[in-house]
């Protein structure tokens, strides 16, 4: 019941993370460019400092607080990558590397130390994978940096990338998840068996594809009914609007 009320309004009752967050960071988006931009250089660098010695250095310390998955953590990034495009000179592709390659072996490091330990009878999982975690901002911006000068474009890929946000979407609902993963495909049940990984992987292939098709779907329904006169529904929310106005303005 809990899950069908919060379909009812998702961004708003938070049923994806994600897109509340993001819904949110763009609100705030233009005051908190234009508060930064009034900033100068050197208060955003020391902020930017600030922000990384609060929730990116603390992030090697298992243990630690960090960033959640909330709109903080847009912030966050916001308050980095604006720094880097608006005052700093473009990396190199060596710093670039370099930047990758070190939060790569960040990652790989805490997770074999994660590995050893549970060897040993310690179940302390220290690894360092979470969304805003500083080596995973490391190579996630890394490879934004890689693949911006590359020029490459086909048809293909962009019809299925417009349906990537659908993917998500539906694979994070309470129900699809519960469905997926308990009644479906019980991945626990693959960890022992041949070629587990490469089942997994094509599990994975499988719903990526199934999801995208439904969402194909979705936009030809779309294409027939709501998107047949984009802006229509707007225009008539808020012709309304200004009739009601207009009344109790005559009152």
């Amino acid at each position: 019941m809990k899950t069908i009320v919060r379909s009812v309004a998702p961004t708003i009752m938070g049923m994806w993370w994600y897109v509340t967050a993001y819904a949110t960071f763009l609100a705030l988006l233009p005051f908190l460019s234009k508060g930064l931009r009034a900033f100068g250089e050197h208060m955003h660098y020391a902020l930017a400092i600030t922000v990384l010695a609060i929730w990116g250095l603390t992030s090697f310390i298992p243990g630690t607080s960090g960033v959640n998955d909330s709109v903080f953590g847009f912030i966050y990034l916001f308050i980095l990558i604006s720094a880097y495009k608006w005052y700093m000179k473009p990396f190199t592709l060596k710093q670039t590397w370099l930047m990758t390659g070190t939060g790569l072996g960040f990652f790989l490091l805490y997770t074999c130390a994660s590995v050893m330990l549970s060897l040993f009878g310690i179940d302390k999982g220290i690894f360092i994978a979470g969304s805003f975690k500083l080596p995973v901002i490391m190579v996630g911006f890394g490879m934004f940096l890689l693949f911006d000068p590359l020029s490459f474009r086909s048809r293909i890929i962009n019809r299925i990338a417009q349906s990537a946000f659908a993917v998500y979407l539906i694979t994070d609902h309470p129900a699809t998840r519960t469905l997926l993963w308990k009644h479906l495909f019980v991945l626990e049940d693959l960890y022992q068996q041949h070629f587990a990984i490469l089942q997994i992987l094509g599990i994975l292939l499988i719903i990526y594809l199934v999801c995208t098709l439904i969402d194909f779907v979705r936009q030809g329904l779309f294409a027939v009914t709501v998107n047949r006169n984009r802006g229509r529904w707007l225009e008539l929310v808020w012709d309304g609007i200004e009739k009601q106005i207009k009344h109790l303005q005559e009152e």
